[in-house]
């Protein structure tokens, strides 16, 4: 599995040749020793996120990296079988898809305005099995559909306005076709995930509740409807 590198702004997981797929700033596939978690502080306003990358891990970073509003002391990780996750988990700028009729939720203190949101699901998600390109999609798909389906649980919305997910596997493990749900792989990354969500949520808000899509300060709602269509 990882070894960890971490300080309160940044967390370093390394393994060796490990192929990684990202859907962050840096996204798509890497083969790298390392992939990255970086705090950012309050206010921040970068564009130039891979500059940005660059000088805080003194040069071009070497696999993939996400950024976050959460202290890294708050990552917590799960492991079980062939897969391991490490997540930082704060829900400040919830993303809420209405499923009602009308698909608009009732006014709250929400702000999708402003600048710096301090939120954001991270999820990193590792295991030892090699997956080829397809297969690590696969995972990448499987390790967001249990992100979403823990924050609806937790949280009551599938996400916040700049989640990522980063998932990696050892190109020299046993080799597994598939990491959709029903397999050994992919449901082991399902428990991974759900377990380390919550314990970073846990470890986020402390004793509170993490706050509901009405209390947050930013945020979105989609209450947009598309128009459906037959394709007969």
């Amino acid at each position: 599995m990882f070894e960890f590198d971490r300080t309160d702004d940044r967390l370093t997981l390394r393994r060796p040749e490990t192929r990684w797929l990202s859907n962050g700033f840096d996204g798509g596939y890497h083969d790298a020793d390392a992939a990255h978690n970086l705090t950012v502080k309050e206010g921040f306003d970068r564009t130039d996120l891979a500059a940005y990358a660059a000088e805080r891990l003194g040069g071009r970073p070497d696999g993939p990296t996400l950024l976050t509003g959460v202290s890294q002391r708050h990552a917590r990780g799960a492991r079980r079988g062939p897969v391991e996750a490490v997540v930082t988990a704060g829900v400040s700028n919830p993303a809420e898809l209405p499923m009602g009729p009308e698909g608009v939720r009732p006014e709250t203190g929400g702000d999708s305005a402003g600048a710096w949101r301090p939120g954001t699901v991270n999820v990193f998600v590792g295991t030892t099995r090699a997956l080829d390109d397809g297969a690590l999609a696969g995972l990448l798909a499987t390790a967001v559909e249990a992100k979403a389906a823990t924050l609806l649980d937790a949280v009551d919305v599938p996400g916040t306005t700049s989640d990522a997910v980063v998932v990696g596997a050892d190109p020299t493990g046993d080799s597994s076709e598939f990491a959709g749900s029903a397999t050994e792989v992919g449901a082991a990354a399902r428990a991974c995930v759900r377990e380390a969500v919550r314990a970073s949520l846990e470890s986020r808000y402390d004793d509170e509740d993490p706050p509901t899509a009405a209390e947050a300060r930013y945020g979105v709602s989609t209450e947009e409807r598309a128009n459906v269509f037959d394709l007969g």
